[in-house]
């Protein structure tokens, strides 16, 4: 599996952008299927395929011909996924930008505190009491 799932945390998946476009979810859509081969391409590419499958015609048959993962194939078919090397060499330059610091940074100081909170919750949490002034270090 490539790594572009796990860096994209709010990437929305074929559920979310099934029923966000007027897509209906039945018992013959194998989302899992569709994950699998979405594998590699970006929430761009899988919202392209699912806008190029529901079609206002598409949404209209929904009640007499559910939709299946097969129909989402060939949309994403003829789109070229994200290579590994590509993705590397995105990371890496990511990671010199003011935000991938910065995310690195976050991330580096969740993983510093215990391990079983959430978030910043697990650092110091207690020290003073007062609330929500975050501040730049």
């Amino acid at each position: 599996s490539s790594g572009i799932n796990a860096e994209w945390p709010l990437r929305p998946g074929f559920k979310e952008l099934i029923t966000r476009h007027g897509g209906r979810l039945a018992p013959t859509l194998d989302l899992s299927s569709l994950a699998k081969i979405s594998d590699g391409y970006t929430p761009g590419h899988v919202l392209t395929a699912v806008k190029h499958v529901l079609t206002e015609r598409r949404i209209q048959q929904l009640q007499r011909k559910p939709l299946t993962a097969a129909e989402f194939v060939t949309p994403l078919a003829r789109i070229d996924p994200i290579y590994k090397e590509e993705e590397e060499q995105f990371k890496k330059w990511y990671s010199k930008t003011p935000l991938g610091k910065k995310r690195a940074r976050l991330k580096a100081e969740e993983e510093e505190g215990d391990g079983g909170g959430k978030g910043k919750s697990a650092k110091g949490g207690k020290k003073k009491g007062k609330g929500k002034k975050k501040g730049k270090k």
